[in-house]
């Protein structure tokens, strides 16, 4: 067999400049003759290749499809969906391919390898190639989409790992090509459907349509004949995942590459396109470039519109067309019942007895509502059969949406979730490999500060929501608000190890000179105001330090509600609501406070044993 390969070994995925020399230099290698079990050999050696032979046009050779000639070798490429032990025991290559490798970015918790196949002769038109990779293609839809390129590159690697190298993949027995029956094209390349939305010179737009009409028809049992399903058992809240990494083109039977017509309106240019999201997850998105019939969906989304249904109705039609049965164990199912015991509390009548200063402090800025719907989304992702966890990692863009709030609410939503222990936020020791990579790529790619949080939400007991019943106590008696929550706010007020919990990423994190120098003011204008008349308010504490840049009285009360917790412990002082009695006793005058005005007062804190004692030493001092 034929094909084209580097002189050049590398020991690591060949990047930038490197792949530019690589392209310019080998095509005007000649090719040379090789057994399979030699390619392998030098595949490992880290040698680029392309399986293709490229002929001269109007004297220039270039690795272009036009240039195509002929190639034998075909290869499919995995980076996600299929593990090396699944493709040691898959009957299609165990019986076809020759052999596989490793690339050279696999690792053990993250497979990427790519299967070789040679064919029993050399295809001629590239037609036959697209067709026969068409075919495979269907078949695993978990490869990339790109080694339909016929003039592509591939990277050597690290290992090969034979199947047989005596193995042949017989053209024959692939649709499309001249030796094959009527009846399995009609059966596996669809060209007995009618063309829809074509015109002669617009050949590039082809979408064969009966793939659609089968979907709108309903007609499961001949899809699943085309799409070759093999059932599948997976956890309920592996389903919509699962769904969304099946391929669009596959499922829509769209046998072209970059934009074709939209299934969903008419049109002359084709304005539609099948990629992968960004957030490198696998998932497919149909989107239609059209002006005036934009649409963007996952798989979902599509099948919604096709059936004119809800999208719990496309959600068991998919189920059923691609054979997914539910695995729940008696665990999983004792685990569900606890959520909804759980939720069924927040919405209780009895919480604001049982639990008053939790229900105080939750309910005060819709909190409990929030935890409602956290607890509703959660059930997806329980884990473990054995030992159920809700275990999730929603983006607040996610979050967000659901609980019909600003992004930056809803991160201070869930980091106050945190800090009373009704979400763990896991460091990254806890969280899974795999996950972890892609968060971290996610936010290199996107230039963040900080990755996706993985949050664990404890399920509900008695006695730990007592415990948070005191937290919440703590809460009010410090005067406590949400702009308490920042790591700042909560290392003041409960410590820096219960910071470090609440901002994992932000572990250790140092204050800066003018918040410090702002809280000491703040420190030292309150306790003299205390000294000198035995009570302070926050707005005559803040009135009293000047600073003199914008935006300064905003932050000079985000410093107050972060360190007043702080003040309280350091000098034994107590923050409470003022009304009439407490002026009396206080010796509050008009003066000093409207009639009409009862702000919070801060004082010293008052023995309950010796109260009538400290009032009339207080009255004594300020008279």
């Amino acid at each position: 067999m034929k094909m084209i390969f580097d002189t050049v070994e590398y020991l690591s995925k060949p990047y930038g400049s490197e792949i530019g020399a690589i392209n310019n230099h080998m095509i005007q290698y000649l090719p040379v003759d090789v057994d399979v079990a030699e390619m392998a050999k030098e595949v490992t050696k880290g040698k680029t290749f392309t399986p293709a032979i490229f002929k001269l046009i109007n004297g220039s050779i270039k690795r272009s499809k036009v240039n195509w000639e002929s190639q034998q070798v075909l290869a499919l490429d995995f980076d996600e969906g299929l593990t090396i032990e699944e493709a040691k025991n898959d009957t299609f290559f165990k019986q076809y391919a020759a052999f596989f490798y490793t690339t050279f970015r696999h690792t053990e918790s993250h497979h990427k390898f790519r299967v070789v196949f040679v064919l029993d002769k050399p295809l001629t038109r590239y037609k036959d190639f697209e067709s026969l990779m068409d075919s495979l293609l269907a078949r695993y839809p978990q490869a990339d989409r790109a080694c339909r390129d016929g003039s592509r590159l591939f990277f050597g690697g690290r290992e090969a790992i034979p199947f047989d190298f005596s193995n042949r993949l017989r053209t024959s027995s692939f649709a499309g090509l001249n030796t094959t029956p009527l009846q399995d094209i009609e059966g596996n390349l669809d060209m007995s459907c009618t063309r829809v939305h074509t015109k002669p010179e617009a050949s590039h737009s082809v979408v064969y349509a009966n793939h659609v009409e089968l979907i709108r028809n309903r007609n499961i049992k001949k899809l699943q004949e085309l799409l070759h399903i093999k059932s599948v058992t997976v956890s309920n809240n592996e389903v919509l995942d699962y769904l969304k990494k099946q391929d669009l083109r596959v499922l829509l039977g769209i046998r072209v590459e970059g934009n074709f017509i939209d299934i969903f309106h008419e049109e002359d240019n084709p304005s539609a396109s099948i990629y992968q999201s960004y957030r490198n997850n696998g998932h497919w998105l149909y989107k239609c470039h059209s002006t005036n019939k934009s649409f963007t969906g996952t798989i979902l989304h599509v099948v919604q519109r096709l059936l004119e249904c809800s999208v719990v109705e496309a959600k068991k039609f998919l189920m059923e067309l691609y054979g997914i049965e539910i695995y729940e164990s008696e665990a999983v199912r004792e685990f569900k019942e606890s959520i909804d015991i759980y939720k069924e509390l927040l919405r209780s009548d009895e919480l604001e007895e049982i639990h008053p200063n939790f229900y105080k402090v939750f309910n005060r800025y819709g909190h409990l509502q929030d935890l409602y719907i956290l607890l509703d989304l959660a059930k997806e992702f329980i884990t473990n059969d054995s030992d159920p966890r809700i275990v999730f990692y929603h983006s607040i863009r996610t979050l967000a949406e659901h609980f019909g709030r600003s992004t930056s609410a809803t991160g201070t939503r869930m980091n106050f979730f945190t800090l009373f222990k009704v979400t763990r936020k896991l460091d990254e020791s806890e969280i899974p490999e795999n996950l972890l990579l892609i968060q971290k790529r996610n936010k290199r790619e996107n230039h963040f500060q900080y990755r996706s949080n993985t949050y664990e939400l404890p399920m509900y007991t008695y006695d730990f929501f007592c415990k948070i019943d005191e937290m919440c106590k703590i809460w009010l008696e410090k005067g406590c608000s949400g702009r308490t929550i920042s790591y700042e706010g909560i290392m003041r007020t409960f410590g820096r190890q219960e910071a470090d919990k609440v901002f994992p990423q932000d572990n250790g994190k140092e204050i800066s000179e003018l918040n410090e120098e702002v809280v000491s003011q703040i420190h030292l204008t309150t306790l003299r105001l205390i000294e000198y008349k035995g009570w302070a308010t926050e707005k005559e504490v803040l009135i009293r330090i000047p600073y003199y840049f914008k935006g300064q009285q905003e932050f000079k009360i985000q410093q107050f509600k972060r360190c007043i917790g702080e003040m309280l412990d350091s000098y034994d002082l107590e923050i409470i609501p003022s009304n009439k009695k407490i002026k009396e006793e206080m010796g509050i005058t008009e003066g000093e406070m409207s009639k009409f005005s009862f702000p919070k007062i801060i004082r010293k804190k008052l023995v309950k044993d010796c109260r009538p004692l400290q009032v009339k030493e207080y009255t004594r001092l300020i008279s």
